[in-house]
């Protein structure tokens, strides 16, 4: 005799069968073979309506399902560190789960920001990478308050309900045809009902656990309101400026490439674009990895 669901199990199992699920779910495994980028936003730009709550909630449930192994530095509040995951990510082979809260209120992705350094950089990763089998939810008080040309690189929307809380309506993000820059982005409801998810603090989840004390962690940092700034996953010791962007970009560009992978679909030329370098550029910093070089920058996964 089998044992029954648990309240978790019985709320994982009526999500996969929903609209939003079997749409995911094709993004993910279909002809596309692709990840997906979700939006978890409130209801009246309301806090304290479980945004958090949900996206650990969704990142968990799609983890069983690509069983991917979810670790607490999947979920980050700072852009640089998410960027720098999102690129760590195994990629083709196997699908994966990213969660970036407080997209807007921790610095990254504002709407105001449109033309910073970090925006832009989200937008090229999110165009040049969409064949990276990511999952990433990003939550924020307002989906308006987003940049508009990063709502573009969206797929899907979770609108979290006030009443009762626990509970959210899944959209799908579309984009006209005549659709220039940033504008007329829109969301299509999709199925009629919605969407409950379990509460991941009355759990004590662990990986809800990991995320509220970094959300508290900036919260309690005084004068700082960016998660970048308290140098999320960043070494102590203190470096040169000009040495320190040297070293990003050239993390950045092994990174892109992926000199280990043989089935790599990325040539010097689209990730020197990405980084605003030459192909040459690329090509002799992928040499020098490959003689050796920049391993305490990115480690050969093939040793790990």
């Amino acid at each position: 005799m089998s044992k029954p669901d648990t309240p978790a199990q019985s709320q994982y199992r009526d999500i996969a069968n929903t609209t939003f699920w079997n749409e995911l779910m094709h993004d993910v495994y279909g002809p596309r073979s692709g990840g997906a980028i979700i939006y978890v936003d409130a209801e009246n730009a309301r806090k304290g309506v479980a945004k958090t709550s949900g996206a650990v909630a969704f990142a968990k449930l799609f983890s069983q399902a690509f069983n991917y192994d979810l670790k607490k530095e999947d979920l980050t509040l700072s852009g640089s560190q998410y960027l720098k995951r999102y690129q760590e990510h195994p990629g083709e082979r196997q699908p994966s789960v990213l969660v970036l809260d407080e997209f807007v209120g921790a610095g990254s992705g504002d709407a105001r920001r449109s033309m910073s350094h970090q925006n832009v950089n989200f937008g090229r990763a999110w165009a040049m990478l969409r064949t990276k089998r990511v999952v990433t939810l990003a939550t924020l008080p307002d989906w308006n308050e987003a940049d508009r040309r990063l709502q573009k690189y969206a797929d899907y929307r979770l609108w979290m309900r006030e009443r009762p809380i626990g509970f959210c309506q899944p959209y799908k993000v579309t984009v006209p045809f005549n659709s220039t820059g940033g504008g007329d982005v829109r969301t299509k409801r999709l199925g009629d009902g919605r969407l409950k998810f379990p509460n991941m603090d009355a759990w004590k989840d662990p990986h809800y656990q990991y995320i509220s004390k970094k959300k508290d962690d900036l919260i309690h940092e005084r004068d700082v309101w960016d998660a970048d700034e308290l140098g999320e996953g960043d070494d102590a010791e203190t470096i040169d400026p000009d040495e320190a962007r040297r070293q990003e970009k050239i993390k950045t560009a092994i990174r892109l490439y992926q000199p280990w992978d043989d089935s790599r679909t990325h040539s010097y030329k689209a990730v020197g674009d990405v980084l605003g370098t030459s192909d040459t550029w690329v090509g002799n910093r992928v040499r020098e990895w490959k003689n050796g070089e920049h391993r305490d920058l990115v480690p050969n996964p093939s040793n790990e």
